[in-house]
Formats: structure tokens, C-alpha cells, sequence
């Protein structure tokens, strides 16, 4: 009998994630190349979303972009210092659906 493999794997993939960060939670839109795409809110935690995405989307490319606004670059940093790439945008450059 074999078991199934259900172990994700999201090697070689990019990973798009979006932050719309607030003083007490962040919603985050993750996207991936093909179009799938996941929202969720939690607390605001650069570490507690690395967590999230190395155990939902094991072995993509993270790529992190937020607004600028209140934050400054604190949060970039956070990221970058955690080895994930970050970039702080212009809200009226957000492409919106």
C-alpha cells in the first residue's frame, strides 16, 4: 500500500505577498505565479508571518511588499533581517482587481 504524499512544495515558485498593515493587525494577500491567491488577518509579527509562509508554502521565493505609511521602515527591515525580500511601495502604485 502507498501512502499518499501530501507535503507542500512550492519550490521554484515566486510568492507575491501583499500587507495592509494597521496598528493592531496586518491583512495579507499571498499570490503565487499562476494565480492562486489566499487572504488572511493576523497579528502584526514580522516573525509570526515568516512562520506562516515557510509552513504554507515551503521553499517559494518570498516576495514582500507593503504601503508606506505609519510603519516607516521598521517592518522592511524586520523582513529583510529575516532573510525575506521586502519593499515598501506607493499606495496609488497598488494595482488593484
Amino acid at each position: 500500500m502507498r501512502m499518499q504524499n501530501n507535503k507542500k512544495d512550492f519550490n521554484g515558485q515566486k510568492l507575491f505577498v501583499g500587507i495592509d498593515v494597521h496598528l493592531k493587525s496586518w491583512t495579507v494577500t499571498v499570490m503565487t505565479e499562476s494565480g492562486f491567491h489566499k487572504t488572511h488577518t493576523q497579528n502584526v509579527s514580522a516573525e509570526g508571518l515568516v512562520k506562516h509562509l515557510r509552513q504554507n508554502y515551503p521553499g517559494a521565493e518570498y516576495h514582500i511588499v507593503y504601503e508606506s505609511g505609519f510603519t516607516g521602515y521598521s517592518t522592511c527591515f524586520k523582513f529583510r533581517d529575516l532573510g525575506i525580500m521586502c519593499n515598501i511601495i506607493n499606495a496609488a502604485d497598488v494595482p488593484t482587481m
